[in-house]
Order: C-alpha cells, then sequence, then structure tokens
C-alpha cells in the first residue's frame, strides 16, 4: 500500500495527501498543491503543549526554485508520529515518490 492511499491519512474525513503548499516569505510565489517539489525539511507535532489533540507533520520542501511549506494533519497520533519519521529518511527525494512508498509496515 503506497503511502498516498493509506486510510490513516486523513484529518476529519478529509484526505490530507497531496499537500496543499503556502510559499515561504523569503521566496514568494503562490499557493500550490500536488505532489510536487523535493522534501527539504520535516517536523512532527503530535499533541503538541497547546493543542493535545492536533498531531501534524510539517514538510518543506524547494519547488521551481522556491520554498514551500505545507501542514499534514492527522487524526491519529502515533501514526502521524510514524509518517513524520519515515519522511525525515528521504530528504532529498521527490513528493511524488515519498507518496509512492510502501508502507504496509505502518499502524
Amino acid at each position: 500500500m503506497q503511502l498516498r492511499d493509506h486510510p490513516l491519512m486523513h484529518y476529519r474525513d478529509i484526505h490530507n495527501w497531496p499537500p496543499h503548499w503556502c510559499p515561504r516569505k523569503i521566496t514568494g510565489g503562490e499557493k500550490i498543491s500536488g505532489e510536487i517539489g523535493v522534501l527539504k525539511d520535516v517536523v512532527v507535532s503530535c499533541g503538541n503543549l497547546h493543542n493535545r489533540h492536533l498531531s501534524q507533520v510539517y514538510l518543506f520542501i524547494e519547488h521551481e526554485d522556491k520554498a514551500y511549506i505545507a501542514a499534514v494533519l492527522f487524526n491519529d497520533a502515533t501514526f502521524c508520529r510514524q509518517v513524520g519519521e519515515l519522511m525525515k529518511q528521504y530528504y532529498g527525494r521527490t513528493l511524488e515518490g515519498i507518496g509512492d512508498i510502501d508502507v504496509r509496515g505502518l499502524m
């Protein structure tokens, strides 16, 4: 099963893949969406002090010489952590390639 198709890749019954990208102020650009760009960084925030119920993975990409960020939200904090830690192994890869990852071993 590919990451993009995993049944836990959703938040409040809304599929969370592909991400919706917001431009970083440092490079400008328009809001975009899709399996685009190259993964540069991942920050996992599952159950923080301000909102114990919000689980999300922040993805940072580069696309056409511009920097973008997306927050991928999850209902399940454990799955969120697993996805975030998995994605950290794929810095420098395309988001399309990351969506293709076989995640049968998760949850």
